[in-house]
């Protein structure tokens, strides 16, 4: 093993996690080749290192043996660097002397070959050892915040977090695309499992919003750009116009009741009909008509107006104008909520093609209405609930995961119904039965109790049948073909994430999971939080959950804006670049190449806005003189870590992964824990961005006996996809004066639910070097013998 540059006293200190890793990885052979590493003074192995007692332990020989850097080789450092950084902390070491290595979801979670996930952990702990050779004490700074807050979506969940912000002190801004703030919630009947009023929860809670002095509310309004960092963002707002002034609307109706134009209602889910200038609903808040420009005659013809004669208050305004706002927020809470798949999509069920074939949303406006027949008015007794329609499916037309609230909802509507018509027969098709929260397996029992027919299974398809409606279904436990008419047919369409929900995460640099729903930092740790500091998500913005769910989490996310704001000040991350004065010829190359122009030039010099800088790198290796490095991610931490991870066995296929280190190694992170397997040839090295690298670091990583070079890089980095393609076409030129092939170096892009696509790359490019064979040795001394020149030559 090589002998390391420097004299420190390191301790490493790997995890068993319970099994995780030691069922897959041979800790004692582990433990005995970093041992043998010069400068490691301890090398221990835990079943729980970030328990209490594992803790301690790292505390204990930083103390007892003096240790100048800690290494921890465990789970992904996205999951408990914090937490080690505040235990060396606490034992009188500077956090950043730690340096975690993730040997779970990136090795013993994807390998089942252990001499091979025994290799590949060592390589990576070594690299970690390497790497913590340079590492330098850094100390985040301050930076005061801003006391308000940015929800955006104004249902159950945006209201509860803006009641309990605006009740602790903080100026809210609330803002709904629609021109009533309430939500779905508002077209509910009854909830589940309690039979409670909709309507009595949510209004009075609508009624504090408007009256509350911290909260402002903006309705039809969207967010449209964002700039700034946690604690301090500007974002820009557009409020479209209603061509309503709502302050002198005093909601009398006239305008309504003489509007001489229909459309349908989207709030009554187009089973009724409304006025061209309307009210959402009869409680919305605000309380104050507004006007559909596609239907008004004023807007569609230039004719009409009888609406402005008539009203008194003088609150009709045709020339109102979209007005954009600018707001300074310190934290952000999505609460976007969903929508409902288009059912028409679920061709076999007919939806669209007879008036009775509804939805759930459909139906509790029915009972709201008094509950009837579309087609004809008449009550329905016999009514079929039909589940999982486009949820759980394994079709293009569908989504693969359940939509959580049918089951509870159909049992709801198959009781409301029975209440409410005599002699009334509600059957439910299911495909399982998911009754999962408090209150709902005795609530699925009542139903049974109240003669509810269950059939086990998918209908197959809804035909018409003159005044009456036929499903034809199979029953998997009786096993036997089941075909009945019915007065009415209620779908449960899957649930889907709200229209814009791509645009949103990509404006605010926060995440979609494989769902499409907005992706928390970590599912069972930080359920409410984003990979972006001070943007958080809650309700079913996050995925489909109920109402009580919903709310919880709502006031989990206020609790966390309250927590990140309430000291007044946060901590601003070190990692940032800096410039080395004696060696810049203040070329200005940086300062066009930063994305965020945190680089300025000053008098006679570069200036870096340590606030502004997001750390990506891209600076640094564009510099002729290396006048610019990366705090803790400097060229000599870079290149030790590069080295110690293509060392080791000559006989062995290296592959080396650099992977920006939020989305794309998430990503890889996040195939780790669907143990979606890969070659163990491949070694990752998690980075800002790849826009961090040089050619330097690739001819290190193949002179230390690298045969093959990945890029992966976010697809919300800043170095976006074809700024990462010319910089790979540069690199292959430039390998190709080594007379390294160029398929020697692969890259791509990725989102974070994209691991799939990442896996199949690093699986046929191993294939691909395979059959190239590795790089020769004569090569190798080649490319050293050039970096050590030129080094002497700098």
């Amino acid at each position: 093993m090589a002998t390391l540059p420097q004299k420190l006293s390191i301790g490493v200190f790997v995890c068993h996690c319970g099994g995780n890793i030691s069922d897959t990885v041979d800790m004692a052979q582990v433990k005995n080749s970093i041992s043998s590493i010069d400068s490691v003074k301890v090398a221990e192995s835990f079943e729980y290192v970030c328990s209490n007692p594992g803790q301690e332990m790292i505390k204990k020989a930083v103390k007892e043996q003096s240790l100048d850097r800690v290494v921890v080789a465990s789970c992904s450092p996205r999951m408990h660097l914090e937490t080690f950084r505040q235990a060396v902390k606490s034992a009188g070491m500077n956090p950043y002397f730690l340096e975690m290595v993730n040997i779970r979801e990136q090795c013993s979670w994807v390998h089942d070959d252990r001499a091979k996930a025994t290799n590949k952990a060592t390589a990576l702990i070594r690299a970690a050892v390497q790497r913590a050779q340079y590492l330098e004490p850094l100390t985040p700074s301050k930076l005061k915040v801003t006391e308000s807050v940015l929800i955006i979506g104004g249902g159950i969940a945006g209201i509860n977090s803006a009641l309990e912000l605006a009740d602790k002190g903080y100026q809210v801004y609330l803002a709904e695309r629609n021109p009533s703030i309430g939500g779905h919630m508002s077209q509910l009947s009854k909830t589940f499992p309690t039979f409670d009023c909709s309507a009595c929860i949510l209004t009075p809670r609508m009624v504090s919003v408007a009256q509350h002095p911290n909260i402002k509310i903006l309705t039809n309004a969207e967010p449209t750009s964002i700039k700034g960092s946690a604690g301090n963002y500007e974002v820009n707002v557009r409020i479209k116009p209603r061509y309503v002034d709502a302050t002198k609307c005093i909601a009398c109706g006239e305008c309504t009741l003489k509007c001489p134009i229909k459309k349908p209602s989207s709030f009554e889910e187009n089973l009724l009909e409304e006025k061209a200038i309307y009210r959402p609903f009869k409680q919305a808040i605000p309380n104050a008509s507004v006007i559909d420009k596609d239907y008004c005659l004023h807007f569609t013809k230039g004719v009409c107006g009888i609406c402005q004669k008539l009203c008194k208050s003088e609150a009709i305004n045709f020339e109102q104008q979209e007005e954009q706002m600018e707001l300074k927020v310190g934290a952000i809470i999505v609460s976007t909520g969903y929508n409902l798949i288009d059912t028409k999509l679920v061709g076999q069920y007919s939806f669209g093609f007879h008036p009775d074939i509804v939805t759930n949303l459909q139906f509790e406006r029915l009972m709201l209405q008094g509950l009837h027949r579309p087609s004809n008015g008449e009550m329905p007794k016999k009514v079929a609930f039909i589940l999982c329609v486009g949820s759980r499916a394994i079709t293009a037309d569908g989504v693969a995961y359940c939509c959580k609230i049918g089951c509870m909802t159909a049992i709801k509507q198959a009781l409301l119904l029975e209440k409410t018509v005599p002699e009334a027969e509600p059957w439910i098709f299911y495909t399982d039965v998911r009754a999962h929260g408090k209150g709902y397996e005795e609530f699925y029992a009542k139903a049974r109790e109240h003669l509810t027919v269950f059939v086990r299974g998918r209908a197959a398809e809804v035909i018409s049948n003159g005044n009456s409606l036929v499903v034809k279904a199979e029953d998997t436990l009786l096993g036997k073909h089941v075909e009945e008419s019915f007065d009415l047919v209620v779908l449960s369409p899957a649930l889907i994430p709200s229209k814009g929900a791509k645009e949103l995460s990509e404006m605010l640099g926060i995440d979609l999971g494989p769902d499409g729903f907005f992706m928390e930092a970590h599912h069972k740790l930080r359920g409410v939080e984003t990979k972006r500091e001070g943007i958080y998500i809650a309700g079913a913005a996050q995925g489909p959950k109920d109402v009580r769910e919903t709310t919880m989490e709502s006031m989990a996310a206020a609790s966390k804006v309250a927590t990140f704001l309430g000291k007044g000040e946060i901590s601003v991350s070190p990692e940032v670049a800096y410039l080395i004065p004696e060696r810049c010829n203040l070329c200005g190359n940086c300062i066009e190449k930063c994305p965020t122009k945190a680089i300025n030039k000053g008098k006679n010099e570069i200036v870096i806005d340590p606030v502004s800088c997001i750390g990506c790198g891209s600076c640094v290796p564009i510099c002729p003189k290396e006048a610019l490095d990366l705090k803790n991610t400097t060229e000599k931490q870079l290149i030790a870590q590069i080295k110690g991870i293509a060392e080791g066995e000559s006989s062995t296929l290296k592959i080396v992964a650099f992977t920006e280190k939020m989305t794309a190694y998430g990503s890889a992170d996040l195939g780790g824990q669907s143990r979606r397997s890969y070659s163990p040839e491949i070694r990752i090295v998690r980075l800002p961005s790849i826009g961090r690298l040089g050619i330097k670091h690739i001819l290190h990583a193949f002179a230390a006996g690298a045969d093959g070079i990945i890029f992966v890089e976010g697809d919300d980095s800043v170095l976006k996809e074809d700024k990462l393609r010319e910089l790979v076409i540069k690199f292959k030129k430039e390998l190709g004066k080594f007379g390294i092939q160029p398929l020697r170096l692969q890259s791509t892009t990725t989102t974070l639910p994209q691991y799939e696509k990442i896996f199949v790359l690093f699986d046929d490019f191993v294939e691909r070097i395979k059959k190239m064979g590795s790089l020769t040795t004569e090569k190798r001394e080649e490319i050293k013998k050039y970096l050590e020149n030129a080094k002497n030559a700098a």
